[in-house]
C-alpha cells in the first residue's frame, strides 16, 4: 500500500463469500438448518443448483433472495435472528480467514474506512463487520412485514454485480471519496463492475473466470487459507432497516436478561 494512497480519504471494500469467508454464507446456513431439521432436505438440492449457477456467474440473485426469504418467513424475525446468531458463532466465525482479519486491520491502521460489501443479508454483514472490526457495511436490506420477513423484494437494492457497484458509488459520494482512490478485495467475476471501478482492485482466492477475465491487467492476487482464531465473539451494532434494528434491539435485550437456549 503506497504512502500517497494511505494519506488520502480512502475506502477499502471487502467481499464476503469465498473472500473473507471460506465458502458461501447462504450455503453454510442452509446446511446448518437442514441438519437441525429446521428446513427440508430439498433445500440442499436448490443450494447445489444455485452454487453451480454462481460459479457460472448466472445466478438469478432476486429469485434466489425471494426463495431464501420465503423459507425464512416461516419463522418470526426474532426466531430467525436467534438461529442466525447461533449459526454465526458455530459455523461462520470458525471459517473466517486470518488474512481477512489482517488486511482489514492494515487498512484501518492506514486511516482508511473499511467496508464489508456483500450480497448477503444485512444481519450477517453486520455480524462480520463487528467480528472483523471493520467500520461499515453495504448489503442487501431485509424486507419485513409485521413480525416476519417477506419476499416482496421488487425494487429492493441488492448488493450484487452492478447493484453492489451502485451502492459503493453512493457510499463514496456521501463521503466525498473518489472510487479511483479506493480498494476492493473479491474472489468473483460477478464483482467485476466494482473491481473495474476502483483504483486498487485485488483478487483474493480468485475464480478461474475472474482470472481469465482480467488476464494481462496485472491485478494483484492474494491467497487466504488460514482460519482466524478470535478471543471473543463481537456483538452487532445496527443495520440499515429500521424494523430489523428494532427486532435486533429486542433480541440483544433478551440476551442481556438471561441465557438463551441453543
Amino acid at each position: 500500500m503506497d504512502k500517497e494512497t494511505a494519506s488520502k480519504n480512502v475506502i477499502a471494500f471487502f467481499d464476503l463469500d469465498h473472500t473473507l469467508l471460506d465458502g458461501a454464507n447462504g450455503t453454510i446456513y442452509a446446511v446448518q438448518m437442514v441438519r437441525e431439521r429446521l428446513m427440508e432436505k430439498r433445500v440442499l438440492l436448490l443450494v447445489a443448483w444455485y452454487s453451480i449457477l454462481y460459479k457460472l456467474n448466472r445466478l438469478p440473485r432476486e429469485a434466489v433472495y425471494k426463495k431464501v426469504l420465503d423459507e425464512m418467513g416461516r419463522y418470526t424475525v426474532l426466531r430467525m435472528i436467534e438461529m442466525m446468531d447461533i449459526g454465526f458463532e458455530r459455523y461462520i466465525v470458525p471459517r473466517l480467514y486470518q488474512g481477512g482479519v489482517d488486511i482489514v486491520r492494515e487498512h484501518r491502521e492506514k486511516g482508511h474506512t473499511t467496508v464489508i460489501a456483500t450480497a448477503a443479508g444485512e444481519y450477517i454483514a453486520e455480524r462480520v463487520r463487528a467480528q472483523l472490526g471493520a467500520d461499515e457495511f453495504i448489503a442487501t436490506s431485509t424486507p419485513i412485514k409485521g413480525d416476519h420477513m417477506t419476499s416482496e423484494v421488487t425494487g429492493l437494492p441488492m448488493a450484487f454485480m452492478e447493484g453492489k457497484l451502485d451502492m459503493a458509488v453512493s457510499f463514496c459520494e456521501e463521503r466525498g471519496v473518489d472510487l479511483a482512490d479506493c480498494w476492493f478485495y473479491s474472489d468473483s467475476a460477478s464483482d467485476l463492475p466494482l473491481l473495474e471501478a476502483v483504483g486498487h482492485p485485488v483478487m483474493v482466492n480468485p475464480q478461474l473466470k475472474l482470472r481469465l477475465a482480467v488476464r494481462g491487467r496485472g491485478w494483484p492476487v492474494m491467497k487466504f487459507d488460514e482460519y482466524a482464531v478470535f478471543d471473543r465473539i463481537e456483538r452487532p451494532r445496527s443495520v440499515t432497516t429500521e424494523e430489523m434494528n428494532q427486532f435486533m434491539t429486542e433480541y440483544e435485550t433478551s440476551l442481556a436478561e438471561g441465557p438463551r437456549t441453543a
